[in-house]
């Protein structure tokens, strides 16, 4: 039976909510409407079509709901749609203090698809986000071999060109472990090393090499049947399944034994293999099952658990799903440090991102996989800006379960290296925090030529320099400078410095543009700091002494204005030089149109949808959602007036930032010459009346009567950026610009926000 269902705001035409709605308590408390469960699947019919298409792998029948602001309303909700709470999630928000709000798991009536529930809960005012219980997998395959030399086979750490390696492609956990070899269980004499939570298919608590370090919960009394520690799992000696909500997480896989043989198998006790720490504390957080597979739902509790119960670290060896929102808020909220697989499709994930590793948060560290010779793997995912750093990942010899020892390949056998190193870092620092540990995993790396447009470190993992102890900062480069400018570039210049001071070659630059001068610490009115200016790339250190330079492109103006550029050298474990400034006036350009978006005017015609919103530090922009959200088979553009290229070379600029769905949402920029408009015939005039006014120019086409060719489209999201597109085939024309969003019939996102448009070129002689 249908039950009535209160939907505030709710009308069967409505598009996607906005982002900025009443409070959820007052709606939830006091709904406007009332509109029958029925009506609701109705009006959302065509949405859930096009979503059931484009959902990943999920568990149908099931939905994870975030609702708003702790409303507790969690069993009138579910009972709403006629469904039942599976479980509530408990997520540590004094982390993620926005999380604001509550995470339920729910089962769905027989008679609704996850792809309805979705649609119709998303036009919910108490409902924050609702998303699919997706099927996460393992990443990486068995290549069962028998070694002859189980030492040799652990070429990873030590690479001295055993079965036709490279000497030294390893990640040097010899000369790491003359610094740390990992700290287990407290003992009498020191105090416990950090937990690695190893979230997978289990441990094997009792395999020979791996019982000495796997963590035992101090709180809890094996055996007895009792919650001992009131975290909610019974008997949780050695972690948590998340699958059956026991407290037993033993492998039934061999996966999980695998990665913990990696990060954490007994050193030093003249059996099988050495992990990366010799001593370890390794948490068993169990979601995948014996086929390698679990759900969502399951992963986002595992994650949480670990984080509750004291894991420094998480090892994250799977994947699968799109984007979820839920399990980005469970990483989130997490306080633990997160290092995942970058998957093993042979995928850049710049241009198609494979989650969990893809999401853009500061605790997760995403890893590629190398081979012996320091190549990167062939199954091995990459992404310049998304992918972190690669790591031994193929022939990998570790644990199994059942006691043995097996070699496995896949970015699942690089990732506990990292993990493992992770581990050592906290062990050797322990009040270090997640940002220094990912600084100096990445900056340590061994810099590869074929990693560099591979990874955004540039390299594969090394222990040794992730571990080194350096308290001298790099020098400052004192000789910071612009040496040249023209419209639109400025040049750069300085000498190199060192890793100590002026020894040593650095690790990386950080450079910095704003029009605002850029100051280290608070900033005073009409000045910005060096963090939140803008980040410019450069290229690696050169040699000290050397002369570095950078060309930045500009952003393109009718007037001259003075850009104002930071630099610091860090080095392998993060240290950051003193700041060097330097100010750099960029001639005007050659401008047929210029718009900052700040000023009302008449240089645009926006559709519906489109309006003004001002953003901190910018100023007025334009975008396609000024409510936060596109809505639903969205079709509409920002036109500009016509403009007259009497130009060399035009080229079209503007600055961006977008969040569309990727591949299914697009926003086009268009181009259409505007045709010369014919003169007008003046009327025939009868002898008997007066002359008319003089005959008058005929009106140009109206844009929808123009034709309009693609220049540039834009799916994904992006921070701010300068895009530059090049409209030389328009010299001498009048043409409009226009800015075109399409979406299809479900998810909407924050859509597509645009400043700084300029157009101009050489002048024509």
């Amino acid at each position: 039976m249908i039950s009535d269902i209160r939907v505030a705001n709710m009308l069967p035409s409505a598009a996607a909510r906005p982002a900025s709605s009443a409070p959820a308590s007052d709606e939830a408390a006091a709904p406007q409407d009332s509109v029958s469960l029925n009506s609701v699947l109705a009006a959302t019919a065509n949405e859930a079509k096009s979503l059931a298409g484009k959902l990943p792998e999920h568990v149908e029948g099931e939905v994870l709901v975030k609702l708003k602001s702790d409303l507790g309303l969690e069993g009138d909700f579910a009972s709403d749609y006629n469904a039942h709470v599976l479980h509530k999630f408990e997520l540590p928000k004094d982390v993620f203090k926005s999380f604001d709000g509550e995470l339920v798991q729910l089962k769905l009536p027989a008679n609704m698809s996850t792809a309805q529930a979705i649609a119709a809960m998303e036009k919910d005012s108490r409902v924050a986000y609702a998303a699919s219980n997706d099927i996460l997998h393992t990443y990486g395959s068995a290549t069962p071999v028998i070694p002859n030399d189980l030492d040799g086979r652990l070429w990873g750490m030590n690479n001295t060109g055993q079965d036709g390696g490279t000497v030294d492609a390893d990640i040097d956990a010899p000369e790491a472990w003359t610094i740390n070899t990992g700290k287990g269980a407290a003992t009498e004499n020191s105090p416990a090393g950090p937990i690695i939570a190893v979230i997978d298919t289990g441990v094997d608590y009792n395999h020979p090499d791996l019982a000495a370090n796997i963590w035992t919960n101090p709180g809890e009394i094996a055996g007895d049947g009792i919650d001992n520690d009131g975290n909610g799992v019974i008997d949780d000696v050695h972690g948590f399944n998340a699958a059956d909500k026991s407290g037993d997480p033993l492998d039934d896989h061999s996966h999980g034994s695998h990665c913990s043989g990696t990060i954490g198998g007994t050193g030093n006790n003249g059996q099988g293999v050495v992990g990366v720490n010799w001593n370890a504390q390794i948490m068993g957080a169990k979601f995948l099952s014996a086929s390698g597979s679990g759900t969502l739902a399951d992963a986002v509790d595992a994650i949480a658990y670990a984080g509750r119960n004291g894991a420094r670290i998480t090892s994250n060896s799977w994947g699968g799903g799109g984007y979820n929102e839920a399990l980005k808020d469970a990483l989130a909220s997490s306080p633990s440090l997160h290092i995942f697989a970058a998957g093993n499709e042979s995928n850049d994930n710049d241009a198609r991102p494979a989650y969990p590793a893809s999401y853009d948060l500061p605790n997760i560290v995403a890893v590629a996989a190398t081979d012996r010779n320091d190549q990167l793997a062939d199954f091995s995912n990459w992404g310049k800006t998304t992918v972190d750093l690669a790591a031994p990942g193929v022939d990998v010899y570790s644990t199994v379960m059942g006691g043995g020892y097996d070699t496995y390949s896949g970015t699942s056998m690089a990732t506990p290296h990292v993990s493992g190193v992770a581990g050592l870092i906290a062990s050797q620092y322990p009040d270090i925090s997640n940002d220094a540990i990912k600084a100096r995993l990445m900056n340590g790396v061994d810099k590869l030529p074929n990693l560099a447009d591979m990874v955004a470190s540039g390299g594969r993992l090394n222990a040794y320099n992730a571990l080194e102890t350096d308290e001298i900062a790099p020098g400052a480069p004192n000789d910071f400078r612009g040496v040249d400018a023209k419209a639109g570039e400025v040049s750069l210049s300085w000498t190199a410095t060192g890793d100590d001071g002026w020894c040593g070659a650095a690790s990386g630059y950080k450079l910095k543009v704003s029009d605002r001068p850029i100051v280290d610490g608070e900033a005073a009115e009409g000045q910005t700091t060096f963090d939140a200016a803008q980040s410019v790339p450069t290229g690696a250190p050169g040699a000290t002494g050397s002369i570095e330079s950078a060309t930045v492109r500009m952003p393109l103006s009718g007037q001259e204005k003075t850009y104002h550029f930071a630099l610091k050298v860090h080095d392998n474990v993060g240290n950051l030089s003193e700041i060097r400034t330097a100010s750099v006036t960029v001639p005007a350009a050659t401008v047929a149109f210029e718009d900052n978006i700040d000023a009302d005017n008449e240089n645009w015609s926006p559709e519906q949808g489109w309006g003004k919103v001002d953003i901190e530090g910018r100023g007025k922009v334009w975008t396609d959602s000024p409510d936060g959200q596109y809505g639903n088979d969205t079709n509409t553009s920002l036109t500009s007036r016509e403009i007259d290229l009497n130009l060399t070379g035009s080229t079209l600029t503007f600055e961006a930032k977008y969040e569309l769905e990727n591949r299914y949402d697009n926003l086009r920029v268009e181009v259409a010459e505007v045709p010369a408009a014919p003169p007008q015939q003046p009327p025939q005039q009868p002898p008997q009346q007066p002359p008319q006014q003089p005959p008058q120019e005929g009106q140009p086409p109206s844009a929808s009567e123009l034709t309009w060719n693609q220049v540039a489209s834009f799916t994904g999201s992006s921070d701010w950026g300068l895009k530059e597109i090049d409209l030389s085939a328009y010299d001498g024309k009048k043409v409009q610009i226009r800015f075109h969003l399409q979406s299809d019939g479900s998810v909407n996102q924050d859509g597509f926000y645009l400043d700084n448009v300029v157009i101009a070129g050489g002048a024509q002689q």
